[in-house]
């Protein structure tokens, strides 16, 4: 199945710019364009379950790498 795998980068306060990264996966079938799921995972980052699954470290939106597979998942 097609799918999106996005990327964002994490910092945990008070340690180095970049310590961890944050996956998600959409499916293609239902979001066909880059676009849609840029926006879909702006607005999954910020849920309650997104934050808690880092413990509290910080996303950094800005710096997301969407890629695009065409495997199975």
């Amino acid at each position: 199945m097609a799918h999106w795998a996005v990327e964002i980068p994490t910092r945990t306060p008070g340690e180095q710019p970049r310590t961890g990264v944050q996956v998600f996966t959409y499916p293609a079938s239902r979001f066909p364009a880059r676009g849609d799921v840029v926006e879909k995972v702006r607005e999954d980052v910020a849920t309650d379950t997104a934050v808690r699954h880092r413990s509290g470290a910080v996303a950094d939106v800005d710096a997301i790498k969407v890629v695009w597979h065409d495997a199975l998942m």
